[in-house]
């Protein structure tokens, strides 16, 4: 599902799924406006990554698993049922992925999408990913 939001408001109180979010996304201001509804939010950011051991990498570090995380999809899903279930995963850079590694990327949204958590795929300004 596509969703048609105005607001980084809007975005924010997103119920539980993947979403990809057309257009450019402001992520300071959508992490700050997730922190005032009381939502932690976590900014996975895959932009430089090339395919499933670049993202379990970037995920591990982003959602700070455990040291026993196995760096596969299954220990991904089982680490994701520990992640408070109000949690934003605010997923940057998920275009780059995707064309540097399409089925990873299907498999990860899959994985995300089985999690309860919210996700939102989102293009973050140039200026905003550095």
């Amino acid at each position: 599902m596509t969703v048609r939001v105005r607001s980084v408001q809007q975005l924010a109180a997103l119920p539980a799924g993947v979403v990809p979010v057309p257009g450019r996304v402001d992520v300071v201001a959508l992490k700050a406006e997730c922190d005032a509804r009381g939502r932690p939010t976590v900014v996975l950011d895959t932009g430089q990554v090339h395919g499933k051991d670049g993202f379990m990498d970037a995920v591990s570090q982003a959602l700070a698993l455990p040291g026993w995380f196995g760096r596969n999809w299954d220990a991904l899903a089982e680490c994701l049922g520990d992640v408070p279930p109000s949690t934003v995963l605010v997923w940057d850079g998920w275009r780059d992925m995707a064309l540097a590694a399409p089925r990873d990327t299907e498999v990860a949204i899959e994985v995300f999408a089985e999690s309860g958590l919210t996700v939102l795929m989102v293009d973050a300004p140039a200026d905003e990913d550095g």
